[in-house]
């Protein structure tokens, strides 16, 4: 072989390596902009956001139409289920009669308002963002498991 073989075979390799090495880029860019890419935005009141979450006169106007609120699954969802179903920081454990019972003889909106101001190791709104229709749902059902 040649020097001037050796030389072209050189040059070829190279120009290889940098052709490749755009699409290579391309690639790491389009990575990076997915990485750094938004992961929500923000709907500010009065603005159409085109989003399936609900707006709170939506919320209001499914509690004015009698919908019911599903206690149960309100119990889980807001997070009430974490602590009234280990005892967790001395809760009271859903469905426990006698640990209810002075609770109960205080009578239901005494409950409602412990839970909307926190009450011992419990947070306002049991550190959920329910609303007071939802916190009395919850309360409700916890009330009615304790009867």
């Amino acid at each position: 072989m040649n020097v001037k073989q050796i030389a072209k075979g050189l040059i070829a390799l190279g120009v290889a390596m940098l052709s490749g090495s755009g699409a290579a880029a391309d690639a790491t860019r389009d990575a990076i902009a997915e990485r750094l890419a938004p992961v929500g935005s923000v709907c500010l009141q009065g603005q159409e956001c085109g989003t399936a979450a609900g707006t709170a006169a939506q919320g209001e106007a499914a509690a004015e139409s009698g919908s019911e609120l599903d206690g149960a699954s309100l119990y889980t969802s807001t997070g009430c289920a974490a602590c009234h179903d280990s005892g967790a920081a001395g809760a009271p454990l859903l469905g426990d009669t006698q640990a209810w019972s002075a609770r109960l003889e205080e009578g239901t909106e005494v409950l409602y308002q412990s839970v909307y101001e926190g009450k011992g190791a419990m947070p306002a709104r049991g550190g959920s963002s329910a609303s007071d229709e939802e916190i009395q749902a919850v309360v409700d059902y916890m009330i009615a498991e304790a009867e």
